[in-house]
């Protein structure tokens, strides 16, 4: 009996093991006959700076601070931001969407006077086509700009299931501050940019809304 008693136990959990994966690939590789975009209601993409590009800007007296609600931590020769993602939608399969985020990047340089020069870039948007994918940004509090272009080519994407919600976690996404960016760093600091400049290494964990 103990040991009949067991075996159910055992084929029980397989199925519920079953369930919730079938449960989630229904959530996020949904049928035909189902809309294939998921909603997204958090949580983060994490930018580690190119170091190249962080000594640049150090070089030139430029600090690269986090805008609230945005955590910063610094590696051996770069750092690690952590913008919160607010929103979105994604198809399950192929990721052609958007997703916005809170926070941003303060880039501030002290002057002789003991003044500061500043270019705030916040509220970013990855927007995702069949085609490329950008990043788009809200520019000293004004109008909003495509500020980097992102390359998914080497992307490692995954999905999986954590307290009964599901996930889809992206990375090594490259990032690269195009001639807008590079531009308004130049115009705002008296600087010398090219064109495009690597930013970094982007990684996205996202979680897919109820």
């Amino acid at each position: 009996m103990r040991s009949t008693a067991l075996s159910y136990r055992r084929a029980g959990l397989a199925l519920l093991a079953l369930a919730a994966v079938l449960s989630f690939w229904l959530v996020l590789a949904a049928p035909q006959a189902q809309a294939a975009t998921v909603r997204l209601d958090g949580v983060r993409t994490t930018l580690t700076t190119d170091p190249a590009t962080t000594t640049l800007l150090f070089s030139v007296g430029i600090i690269p601070l986090p805008v609230a609600p945005t955590p910063v931590v610094p590696t051996p020769d770069a750092a690690r931001y952590q913008f919160p993602i607010t929103g979105g939608a994604v198809d399950a399969k192929t990721l052609v969407g958007r997703i916005s985020h809170s926070g941003g990047l303060l880039l501030a340089q002290r002057q002789a006077d003991n003044s500061w020069k500043a270019l705030s870039l916040t509220k970013f948007n990855i927007r995702i086509t069949s085609e490329k994918a950008w990043l788009s940004a809200v520019v000293n509090a004004g109008d909003r700009a495509v500020i980097a272009s992102l390359d998914l080519s080497d992307a490692r994407i995954s999905r999986f299931m954590s307290h009964g919600r599901a996930f889809v976690r992206v990375g090594n996404v490259g990032v690269t501050l195009n001639a807008t960016a590079t531009g308004a760093i130049n115009a705002t600091f008296g600087v010398a940019l090219p064109a495009e400049v690597p930013l970094g290494t982007a990684s996205v964990l996202a979680r897919v809304a109820r």
